[in-house]
């Protein structure tokens, strides 16, 4: 019994660190595209995690005026229009030109954001950024890699601070899966 709470604590351990690892990633500047992951929109607009995403999207943009940025979320059940329309929505309202703005609307998944949003760059030498929240990062970047965004950037956003730790075992559970 103690054999396996060792294990499972150095597993824990072990993920936490590789999360962690990715925390801060920042990309390089000038890239061809960002592709910003969806969270949950509301009517009022979008939630508290999508919102760090958004505001360093436009942190991003701003520096960087050449990149396209690609909004990548589908409508879920309990939400009133699809992610990247609301996303859409708040980049323009805070300066962002609808030019540089692509909406794919049709993703339930991270692994769904990655591909779809791959579809709409048309060159294969294109860099490309992945916009998520810090505790995300990790996994974000191996789902990109595994779906063909081989050479993908992470650029993290933060997280709000009393939710961290929370997101921080979810994100465990969630790498297992996906190791699976």
């Amino acid at each position: 019994m103690i054999a396996v709470a060792c294990i499972g604590l150095v597993a824990f351990g072990t993920v936490e660190s590789c999360i962690v690892s990715k925390m801060h990633a920042q990309g390089e500047p000038n890239l061809d595209y960002v592709v910003v992951l969806g969270a949950q929109v509301r009517k009022s607009g979008p939630s508290l995690v999508l919102r760090y995403r958004l505001d360093k999207a436009i942190e991003y943009l701003d520096a960087n005026p050449n990149t396209t940025c690609i909004v990548s979320g589908g409508k879920g059940p309990n939400e009133p229009f699809p992610e990247a329309q609301g996303m859409a929505d708040y980049l323009k309202e805070h300066g962002i030109d609808e030019q540089r703005i692509l909406e794919e609307p049709d993703s339930k998944t991270t692994a769904e954001n990655i591909v779809n949003s791959k579809k709409m760059i048309n060159d294969d030498d294109a860099s490309i950024g992945v916009i998520t929240n810090n505790f995300h990062m990790f996994r974000a970047l191996q789902i990109a890699d595994k779906y063909g965004l081989d050479n993908a950037q992470g650029i993290a956003a933060g997280s709000p601070p009393n939710m961290l730790v929370n997101n921080m075992v979810r994100e465990f559970f969630a790498e297992i899966k996906f190791l699976l």
